[in-house]
């Protein structure tokens, strides 16, 4: 099996994109000038494409992961993808659907804090879904909404 062939392969399997294939290359300790000329040929039949990746992150990681808008931009720029590929994907994702995933997962950190062990409840939903990646203003819109 060609050097080629394993890439392809390894494409196939999931969508990659640039950097992914660049880190897995070094691991293989593959001269630059091959790297540049297997991505280019990967690139020119389809194995990779970076717009086709960040879309197929974004929706994998909110939908599944219930990350946030922050943390997958995060992850996409430690990923060395333009910001243009990133506001673009970041589009995959419906208002509305994020809405209720962050009211999901209010509901759902709330439920789980025991309330006579906690004082600070409240602080402790926040941290929770900020962590995730949600941005914090519309985490306390959320938790004010739930409240009235």
């Amino acid at each position: 099996m060609t050097l080629l062939q394993k890439l392809e392969r390894y494409c196939s399997y999931q969508d990659r994109c640039t950097r992914d294939i660049e880190m897995k290359m070094s691991g293989w300790k593959i001269p630059k000038a091959s790297k540049e000329k297997l991505i280019k040929q990967l690139k020119d039949e389809g194995f990779i494409d970076d717009q086709r990746f960040a879309r197929s992150f974004v929706r994998g990681k909110f939908r599944v992961n219930k990350w946030g808008r922050i943390r997958i931009a995060f992850e996409l720029r430690s990923r060395q993808l333009p910001e243009a590929i990133i506001t673009e994907a970041l589009l995959e994702i419906g208002e509305e659907e994020y809405m209720e995933t962050i009211r999901a997962l209010v509901n759902r950190k709330s439920g789980e804090i025991n309330p006579e062990k906690t004082l600070n409840k409240r602080e402790k939903i926040i941290n929770f879904v900020v962590g995730k990646g949600f941005e914090t203003d519309l985490v306390l819109r959320m938790i004010k909404e739930i409240k009235n």
